[in-house]
């Protein structure tokens, strides 16, 4: 993927309004504070290793080396009732927002055109309380996604 677009650090966040399996409408900028948000795209929470990475998600993220924690927030193309059901399956704390339409997913780039149906590259993007990205990892570039590695990763941002 080798598209000038692609969200990358430093990038500014592109905003989304989406519905929440806690209720109402989310928008990005409701949910920045000063804390470092962690906006993951998943899709088909069937599978098992996406429920697996979502719990681990569910745990404390450590803090980044300047102090400042993190918020997570996930975003799926599935229905809002299916996420409803699957956060609670999960005892997940943090809310899932559904994207029905794909639209947000799309202006982060993480549409799996590869595969039929309503797909996404497992992502996560780290943004500041500027919109401003500071971290991006992302399945779209041929790697697996490991939690580890992610943990040490978000460790070491300022």
């Amino acid at each position: 993927m080798d598209n000038v677009n692609v969200i990358r650090t430093g990038f500014i966040a592109p905003d989304l309004s989406l519905p929440s399996t806690d209720g109402g409408i989310i928008s990005l900028k409701e949910i920045l504070s000063d804390d470092f948000l962690a906006l993951c795209f998943f899709s088909d929470s069937s599978d098992k290793r996406i429920r697996s990475l979502l719990t681990e998600l569910n745990t404390d993220l450590p803090k980044s080396m300047s102090g400042f924690g993190y918020k997570v927030v996930a975003v799926s193309p599935e229905k809002i009732h299916r996420l409803g059901r699957l956060k609670n399956d999960l005892s997940l704390k943090y809310p899932l927002l559904s994207d029905e339409r794909m639209n947000v997913c799309r202006r982060y780039y993480v549409v799996n055109n590869e595969r039929p149906g309503r797909q996404v590259y497992f992502s996560i993007f780290i943004v500041d309380n500027e919109l401003i990205v500071r971290h991006r990892v992302s399945e779209a570039f041929d790697f697996k996604f490991h939690v580890e590695d992610f943990k040490k990763d978000i460790a070491a941002i300022i």
